[in-house]
């Protein structure tokens, strides 16, 4: 028996899964219970309007009964007040003893309820008379009177025909809420279908674009609703993914590009070393495959510093770094390299970061001037607004004003040729870009007034009592 109960759980939750289904159940549930109380509370509305009006009535027979009684005695009433009307099926006179002295009844049943003293008055429901048991509904009323002593006026309605109503109300509230429940439910299930529409058309086409397009986009309904804007934001998600798949796709080609090139050189050496069982001359070593290699190494080592930084960030051993220094020893060694003519214009500045990584930022600006400069060098810094700018500008060809952005980018080369004979691999200024970025800062390009580049990058300064003044 449980394993049949537990499958059938698990195919009622299979069953409800959909959020459609969900939603429709939801709705189906709220409009039943919604129209099952509204019901409820008009029939009992109705049935406290029906046991009052009857009271009221049966009250008021009894009242007028009693004044005539009072008055001018039990002899006196007449079938004006014992006549059964609106809300009144019943009306009699009794003793103290229990016996109907006046009834509008042919055959009267007997008392309906204790006997009251004058004045007392009280009200009973439920009481059952007559041959068929019929319930009534009485109002009593003790009364004085001149010719049969203390009696009794009963005054009662039928409640079969009272609540009447109500029952036959209930009875086709009963038949009417299920089909009432049934059309709404039927309605919700349509109209959430139908706003779900949208949802389904993302959803098949999203299926489609994860087969490997990332050229599609999912249709943006112009409702302007939630689902317009889930629709945005997928399209603005694939813009990005398709964004980074491309530059992934990029890098990994350049990449292997970059690699096979130092790589076919020194397979080439070797496998010709092994072909003629010659070994490979010191020259040979010293001029093309060192060189080669450490070109290699170092690209190898650039490529793992970025694939870090994309996936974690630069990472920084963070103090307090006297910029002027770092910028002093790299000016220190361009001066040791000879070749060319260096000046400098160095101001104390200091900042927060990591004195390495600040250090190999600037030597990759300098080597990458070292390599274009025509004669000339000149390393300057200047401190504003709360920043500290060092910028490197050489002498040489410079760089357009179109290609200044692009230039950051990786594996990009102006002159792959010229850049690849001097050493470069294209990923310097990228890793220039990422370890200033980590620092708050910005890298700037522009052009040198002595025609060649002038780059270099801005920080924030860490301010100290002894700053110098801005210059």
């Amino acid at each position: 028996m449980r394993p049949r109960i537990s499958t059938l759980a698990g195919r009622v939750r299979r069953w409800a899964r959909p959020v459609r289904v969900r939603l429709t159940l939801l709705a189906t549930l709220l409009v039943a219970v919604t129209v099952t109380v509204a019901a409820g509370a008009v029939l009992v509305a109705l049935y406290r309007s029906a046991g009052y009006s009857a009271d009221v009535a049966t009250t008021a027979r009894a009242r007028q009964i009693e004044d005539i009684a009072r008055s001018d005695g039990v002899g006196a009433l007449d079938e004006s007040v014992l006549t059964p009307g609106r809300h009144v099926d019943i009306v009699q006179v009794v003793d103290g003893d229990g016996r109907v002295i006046v009834s509008g009844q042919r055959y009267p049943s007997g008392s309906l309820g204790p006997a009251l003293l004058p004045g007392g008055s009280d009200r009973i429901t439920g009481v059952r008379a007559g041959p068929d048991g019929t319930r009534y509904r009485v109002s009593f009323i003790g009364v004085s009177t001149p010719d049969a002593g203390p009696v009794t006026v009963e005054v009662g309605a039928d409640e079969t025909r009272l609540y009447s109503r109500v029952l036959f109300l209930g009875a086709l509230s009963a038949v009417v809420i299920p089909f009432v429940v049934l059309g709404a439910a039927l309605l919700a299930y349509y109209v959430i279908g139908r706003a779900l529409t949208p949802v389904r058309d993302i959803r098949r086409q999203v299926d489609e674009i994860s087969g490997g397009d990332l050229n599609q986009r999912v249709p943006v309904p112009d409702t302007g609703d939630e689902i317009a804007t889930l629709a945005v934001t997928m399209n603005a998600m694939l813009d990005r993914i398709d964004t980074a798949r491309s530059e992934q796709m990029r890098f990994v080609n350049d990449a292997s590009h970059e690699l096979n090139s130092p790589l076919t050189t020194l397979v080439g050496l070797l496998d010709l070393s092994r072909t003629t069982h010659r070994p490979i001359d010191p020259e040979t070593v010293e001029t093309v495959m060192m060189p080669e290699a450490l070109r290699l190494q170092g690209m190898v080592a650039d490529l793992l510093f970025l694939a870090r930084a994309d996936e974690n960030g630069v990472p920084l051993r963070v103090a307090d770094v006297d910029l002027d220094e770092v910028v002093a020893a790299d000016v220190a060694r361009l001066e040791a390299l000879g070749g060319r003519v260096v000046t400098a214009h160095i101001v104390a500045a200091r900042v927060r970061g990591d004195e390495e990584k600040l250090a190999r930022a600037l030597r990759n600006i300098t080597e990458n001037a070292v390599r274009h400069a025509d004669g000339s060098i000149d390393v300057t810094m200047t401190v504003r607004d709360g920043r500290v700018s060092v910028v490197v500008s050489d002498d040489g060809p410079g760089i357009h004003e179109s290609d200044r952005e692009r230039v950051l980018e990786r594996f990009v080369r102006l002159d792959a040729t010229r850049e690849r004979a001097r050493g470069g691999s294209g990923l310097g200024l990228a890793i220039v870009t990422e370890i200033v970025r980590a620092h708050d800062g910005h890298v700037t390009v522009a052009g040198a007034s002595s025609g060649g580049a002038a780059v270099g990058f801005e920080l924030p300064l860490q301010t100290w009592a002894d700053q110098p003044p801005e210059t």
